[in-house]
């Protein structure tokens, strides 16, 4: 199955009581401000520039390139032409993709693009080592769990993130641009979304798609609440692997946005209570909570989207400090959201 992150698989293993004990006292450890050593980890992650490859296929031999390039890329391939182009699909048997591809990589527009991104992105050395040290606190908390392939590609404005299972983490070098490229309006990607589309959103934003892909959202009631709590888990999981990234940028929020929510944390609570917003089973409503959008529906306008998220946030790192022995496997075990409320005595005062 494939996850994608637009700005936004698997089975559940038992953990002994041994292993669960042991993965929350260093859970506890890293929240409470001490970092783990992870210097003994030895780990890379290199990023594998796709669409460099991609974008110097011979026109005149192109079918032969494509099929080295699929035979390289055996996993990304297919999620590259079906889901992030959206080509036909490679079941096709007359094979009519490739010929989309080749008109993909000769179109104008298209190398313009990628041509800005190579002008952006020459090297993708700093990616790289904030990739290999949120990953290498991954192995940390998860030693027996592989690590992905990163692929970085061109997709013209398609997902910023995409996974496969846990395979490969592709990053669209196109999405992440910078605030100010001139083609991000034109193709009516709002205000509120391209303020994130700069560098240093990649970490955060490609941990959290990893971290999505791995564990669905799962629930038997689909309130509020559940939506709410499960991403909370998601960003706790960023305070994990990402101990020195800025709460901003794990938010995708800048600094006036995250300074809004800490001082009307108490107000935000008190409007979901009032209002019993939390136990909605109505989409619409939740959405208003967590979905993309300029503001949150029902605050003021001053008020940053996806408010929902960051209250899910607080209360999931009040529950990892208070229950110490909760290891992440049973936080994300745990998909009703009341028992995940109720645990952590969540009250903003």
């Amino acid at each position: 199955m494939i996850q994608k992150l637009l700005l936004r698989q698997r089975t559940n293993y038992a953990v002994t009581s041994f292993f669960s004990l042991l993965l929350g006292l260093l859970l506890l450890s890293a929240c409470n401000g001490n970092k783990p050593d992870i210097s003994d980890i030895a780990l890379e992650v290199p990023i594998d520039r796709f669409e460099q490859a991609f974008f110097a296929i011979d026109s005149s031999n192109y079918k032969k390139d494509l099929e080295q390039l699929q035979q390289k890329y055996p996993n990304f391939f297919p999620l590259y032409v079906e889901k992030l182009v959206g080509l036909l699909p490679m079941s096709d048997p007359v094979k009519r993709y490739e010929q989309q591809l080749l008109q993909f990589t000769t179109n104008p527009d298209i190398r313009a693009l990628n041509d800005s991104c190579q002008q952006k992105y020459p090297t993708l050395k700093q990616l790289e080592n904030e990739l290999t040290t949120a990953f290498k606190y991954y192995k940390y908390y998860f030693p027996e769990k592989p690590v992905p392939k990163v692929v970085s590609h061109v997709s013209e404005f398609g997902p910023a993130v995409a996974t496969f299972e846990d395979k490969v983490l592709a990053i669209s070098l196109d999405m992440f641009l910078g605030k100010d490229f001139v083609f991000y309006p034109s193709v009516s990607l709002p205000d509120y979304i391209i303020a994130r589309l700069s560098p240093e959103y990649i970490a955060p934003t490609a941990m959290k798609a990893y971290v999505q892909g791995l564990y669905e959202f799962s629930s038997k009631d689909k309130r509020a609440i559940d939506q709410i709590a499960y991403e909370g888990k998601l960003m706790y999981f960023l305070d994990m692997v990402l101990p020195d990234t800025a709460d901003e940028l794990k938010m995708g929020y800048n600094q006036e946005q995250l300074a809004w929510c800490k001082k009307n944390e108490v107000q935000m609570w008190e409007h979901l209570s009032e209002q019993e917003l939390l136990f909605s089973s109505k989409q619409r409503e939740i959405d208003k909570l967590v979905g993309e959008a300029p503001f949150t529906s029902g605050m003021p306008r001053s008020s940053p989207g996806r408010v929902g998220i960051w209250i899910g946030w607080q209360m999931i790192r009040k529950l990892m400090a208070d229950n110490p022995n909760l290891s992440f496997e049973e936080l994300m075990a745990m998909t009703d959201g009341a028992e995940v409320l109720r645990k952590s005595k969540y009250k903003p005062k």
